[in-house]
């Protein structure tokens, strides 16, 4: 009777062996794939962390030439003001001499 017992009792650890080799091999697997993730996440928010200083810095800079294209304008206005008063001039000049 007691080798029929220990009998049941090997078959069942042999069983629960069985059952939890492939558990532990998951458990590992899952481990694994996490450790991924986490790398792939952190990695993805160094990516976010420079996209934002990129876009901030274009902002920046983009500030800076409107700006400069601001001035530019105004300086090409007045340009074309002295040019229309020159002209101005110049047609009475010659309409004075007609």
């Amino acid at each position: 009777m007691g080798s029929l017992v220990d009998g049941v009792l090997l078959v069942a650890l042999v069983a629960t062996s069985a059952c939890v080799l492939p558990m532990y091999l998951k458990l590992k697997r899952l481990d694994r794939t996490q450790a991924e993730y986490g790398a792939a996440v952190a990695a993805s928010g160094v990516a976010l962390a420079q996209a934002g200083e990129a876009v901030r810095s274009f902002k920046d800079e983009g500030r800076e030439v409107l700006e400069a294209l601001s001035l530019k304008i105004e300086e090409a206005r007045a340009t074309l003001a002295e040019l229309e008063a020159s002209r101005t001039a110049l047609q009475a000049a010659r309409t004075d001499k007609a």
